[in-house]
């Protein structure tokens, strides 16, 4: 898969559809028996739904949440191609922030809904006060729904008073210094992996190593909000440039000497 060049592939969707195809998945019902595999769900709801979601992430409808991500790329072993494990992220980065555009810019009008399908519509609108109250109690619903399925509780949750990181992209550090330089969300609003997976995830480092920096939380454009994280702290060893990604984040790594101690006041006096 090296000799593969994928510079041409500018949308995610369709970086997936031709990997699926070169991994022999050409239809959707052998590679969702597959995903229920890997990802330990054998029942036939299950199988039912991995064919809808892969169906829509092929097609470019949706894009899959972090875990249901990792599962592909294991299943389409993209990490064992860094080339393709660069685009793949950066298409999947590019996928996201579109997918949050177009929430932003028409929240109210469903996705593939033709506003000229039925003119007659806005001139039947429901009252302000009716949409309101409405809008309140859908949200209290669907919120008060994620809140339970999650396993973090904003009233009592370990997380609740963890740090706050923000992701900075390029990292300046001597030697012997350590940073928290990232921290890994896990699905929204529910708790991250424990460090041993968040470790096996990691990319291998040259100018210094990885270690838990426990409980965290990040702002995710994704998650729209604050969710609970796990922080990576870097500690610098070794002088050198490097670049890496980090659940599909690019940073960019600087390390230096630590500085000599300069020396203040006179001269000392010659002997």
């Amino acid at each position: 898969m090296g000799e593969q060049r994928y510079e041409h592939i500018t949308r995610w969707n369709v970086l997936l559809d031709e990997l699926c195809n070169r991994a022999g998945f050409l239809d959707t019902a052998s590679l969702a028996s597959r995903f229920c595999e890997l990802s330990n769900k054998g029942g036939q709801r299950e199988f039912e739904t991995a064919i809808r979601n892969l169906n829509n992430w092929r097609s470019g409808r949706h894009i899959p949440r972090l875990r249901s991500l990792r599962i592909l790329e294991q299943l389409l072993k993209v990490e064992e191609d860094p080339e393709l494990s660069a685009r793949w992220h950066a298409l999947y980065r590019q996928a996201s922030e579109d997918e949050e555009d177009e929430e932003a810019a028409d929240p109210a009008q469903p996705a593939g809904t033709d506003k000229k399908a039925n003119p007659g519509r806005d001139r039947s609108w429901p009252s302000p006060q009716t949409m309101a109250a409405g809008a309140l109690l859908f949200c209290l619903g669907v919120g008060t729904g994620a809140l339970l399925a999650s396993d973090w509780r904003p009233w009592g949750g370990p997380a609740d008073n963890a740090p706050l990181y923000a992701y900075t992209p390029e990292v300046r550090m001597v030697v012997g210094e350590s940073r928290t330089i990232h921290a890994e969300r896990g699905d929204c609003g529910k708790l991250p992996r424990e460090w041993p997976e968040v470790f096996g995830a990691l990319p291998a480092a040259r100018t210094g190593v990885f270690s838990d920096g426990g409980l965290a939380r990040r702002n995710s454009k994704f998650c729209k909000g604050i969710t609970p994280a796990r922080a990576i702290v870097f500690t610098a060893t070794t002088p050198g440039v490097e670049e890496f990604l980090i659940q599909g984040d690019f940073f960019k790594v600087t390390v230096t000497e630590a500085a000599e101690p300069s020396m203040t006041g006179a001269q000392a006096a010659p002997q």
